[in-house]
């Protein structure tokens, strides 16, 4: 099949590649560039933790799986799949209470916890000052992170080798007729395909209203802790970090280059000022305060990141065909990071017939007629 996919993020980037994989024809195109929008602005947890319904922490499950096997059948050598783990670490006074609950919920899903000691978790993580009061923590063995800038460009340079590149063009509309779709962009130009593809995040929402079709992806004129976030990159240290550590004072994870990527979970609410220059400086200031009581040694902030969340209105992904005709499919999701790799694949199973039961609670459809109630999770520590 002839095939536009519209948006160079995540998933668009891992659909492509595996529909090019599959001998289909395949357009890729974005209003900017590869990894513009918040591909590049991720933490990259791959996880299926604390994630409900049951449905949908099987397809997280199911995808951090499938990072594994695109890693182990790509033909680069170069690695961006970790699977190292993640501590969960409550250093308040509520961290029993914290931990049973979690523990909970993983058992009822059949999700891989241990409870560590003090001393396991020193062992762990021998660079980080634990706090005297800290016992213990959760070791969700399961889990892990993407160098997912090494992921992008390895799949950017296999598309290249195929003569897929990206078209540097806005999507105005897509119309839809029984025999094909046709894009009709915003320079004028029209063209023909028979599917296309919408993984344009946040920007879905618009596109689908001028189509024709609501795609109920939250809107960013007014951020929100539900629908931004502060993400900070440090500069290159020789810290030794070795897996993801999730807290309440602190979130952070290695990156292959030295540099860890850090969100502090008290301070998103800033995000409700707006970005601001002001405002990237002063959470920069509190990452590196939180860095420094973690390591005890000052760790300097590279950059801050506000950024815009590609967040389905009820917080679940929104996976299927939009149109009458079958011909217009989107794929939008907040875990785009660790749904990517199984999406991709499903994506491309459903555009050639076969359809998945695993993706029968995400189909567009269930918003026909509904009163969308937005999801009052803002995600922190589920991403």
């Amino acid at each position: 099949m002839r095939i536009c996919v519209i948006g160079a993020g995540i998933l668009g980037l891992t659909t492509v590649y595996e529909l090019c994989c599959r001998g289909h024809d395949v357009t890729i195109v974005d209003r900017e560039h590869a990894f513009a929008g918040a591909s590049h602005r991720s933490f990259a947890w791959i996880n299926a933790n604390n994630k409900s319904p049951a449905s949908y922490h099987r397809i997280n499950a199911l995808g951090v799986e499938e990072h594994q096997r695109l890693q182990d059948r790509f033909p680069s050598d170069r690695e961006w799949v970790h699977m190292s783990g993640n501590i969960l670490a409550d250093f308040s006074a509520s961290y029993a209470e914290t931990y049973a609950k979690r523990i909970e919920t993983a058992d009822e899903n059949d999700y891989p916890v241990q409870r560590i000691s003090r001393d396991e978790l020193k062992a762990l993580e021998p660079e980080v000052e634990w706090p005297d009061n800290v016992e213990g923590a959760l070791f969700f063995p399961e889990e892990g992170y993407l160098d997912n800038d090494i992921l992008a460009e390895e799949i950017i340079a296999s598309l290249e080798t195929r003569g897929v590149g990206i078209d540097r063009a806005e999507a105005e509309r897509i119309d839809s007729c029984e025999s094909s779709a046709t894009v009709v962009f915003t320079d004028g130009r029209e063209a023909q395909f028979d599917r296309v593809v919408i993984a344009a995040g946040a920007g879905s929402r618009e596109l689908g209203a001028t189509s024709g079709w609501e795609i109920p992806v939250a809107d960013l004129s007014t951020p929100s802790p539900r629908t931004h976030s502060l993400l900070g990159l440090t500069k290159p240290k020789n810290i030794g970090l070795r897996r993801v550590i999730i807290s309440d004072r602190i979130n952070v994870r290695p990156r292959h280059d030295g540099r860890m990527w850090v969100q502090v979970p008290g301070i998103e609410v800033r995000v409700e000022e707006g970005e601001s220059r002001k405002l990237l400086s002063e959470v920069g200031l509190v990452m590196e305060a939180e860095l420094e009581r973690l390591f005890g040694k000052e760790v300097p902030m590279e950059k801050v990141i506000f950024s815009g969340r590609s967040f389905p209105e009820d917080g679940m992904s929104i996976v299927g065909h939009v149109d009458e005709w079958r011909k217009v499919y989107c794929a939008i999701t907040h875990s785009g990071m660790t749904l990517a790799a199984l999406f991709a694949r499903l994506t491309a199973d459903e555009l050639e017939g076969a359809e998945s039961e695993l993706l029968a609670d995400f189909r567009p459809s269930r918003f026909a007629g509904e009163v969308i109630q937005p999801a009052d999770d803002n995600f922190i520590g589920k991403q």
